[in-house]
């Protein structure tokens, strides 16, 4: 028997076995199974991207230090944004941010690399002295 193309797909993403059809609401909305949900121990917020293809959903838990959406949506709704304008700024401010820390990122291991700093004492001394 033949493979179809989704099928192979499907095996080549790593498939759990576990196959679900759900339905999209005329407002765009899914309901995750309940099997899909406890197994995965998803929280209240995903991460959504098109990945080959697909639409992945991915759970984006509290201890995900990358992850800023709430203070964005605090910062926001405290500066009365609602709507499609408040989508459109948070999509704004939490690119900037990913941009930010990526740049940073980037900056710690050109360092790193470089051998200027041996370790973080004076990084930490830096900020732990900012104050006085």
């Amino acid at each position: 028997m033949t493979q179809s193309a989704y099928a192979k797909n499907v095996l080549e993403r790593g498939h759990s076995g576990m196959d679900k059809y759900v339905r999209i609401t005329g407002k765009r909305q899914v309901t995750i199974p309940k099997e899909f949900f406890e197994q995965l121990d998803m929280g209240t917020v995903l991460h959504a991207f098109i990945e080959g293809g697909c639409l992945i959903l991915e759970p984006v838990r509290p201890e995900d230090p990358m992850d800023f959406s709430q203070e964005i949506i605090n910062d926001l709704a405290d500066a009365g944004l609602t709507g499609e304008e408040l989508k459109k700024e948070f999509a704004r401010r939490r690119e900037g941010m990913m941009a930010a820390m990526k740049e940073l990122v980037t900056d710690a291991r050109k360092e790193a690399l470089s051998g200027s700093e041996s370790d973080g004492d004076d990084f930490m001394d830096e900020l732990i002295n900012t104050d006085e």
